[in-house]
């Protein structure tokens, strides 16, 4: 799969916030990517969606140190990846900024598996 909307789940060193871009290492494949959208926090007791009181998933504003979210990404170059369920050694990332490693994580979806979603 290629291309931008990658789903992940990641642990942060920073904080993050929508349009907030930096550099994604997938296996030996480095692209710059900026987050299009915060889509979830994960509950680290759980392991599951943080949701509200009405069942809706809580999206966060930003992303905090330490602070397992769920994002869309956008390459700014199209990249074979899979997701880390259909492929591990092709689902893992880390993500840079300054030199400095700010988050890892696994990708969720492609772009690919979302438009099949919508279809």
């Amino acid at each position: 799969a290629t291309g931008p909307g990658e789903s992940a789940a990641y642990r942060l060193r920073n904080i993050i916030a929508p349009g907030f871009s930096c550099i994604m290492h997938v296996h030996s494949a480095v692209v710059e990517v900026s987050f299009e959208e915060l889509v979830g926090l994960m509950d680290k007791k759980t392991g599951k969606r943080m949701v509200d009181k009405q069942g809706k998933t809580i999206k966060p504003r930003c992303a905090k140190e330490k602070e397992v979210v769920f994002a869309k990404l956008q390459l700014s170059s199209p990249l074979c990846i899979e997701s880390f369920d259909q492929f591990p050694q092709l689902g893992r990332f880390t993500l840079r900024d300054e030199g400095k490693t700010i988050a890892v994580g696994i990708i969720l979806k492609t772009s690919n598996q979302l438009s099949h979603q919508v279809n």
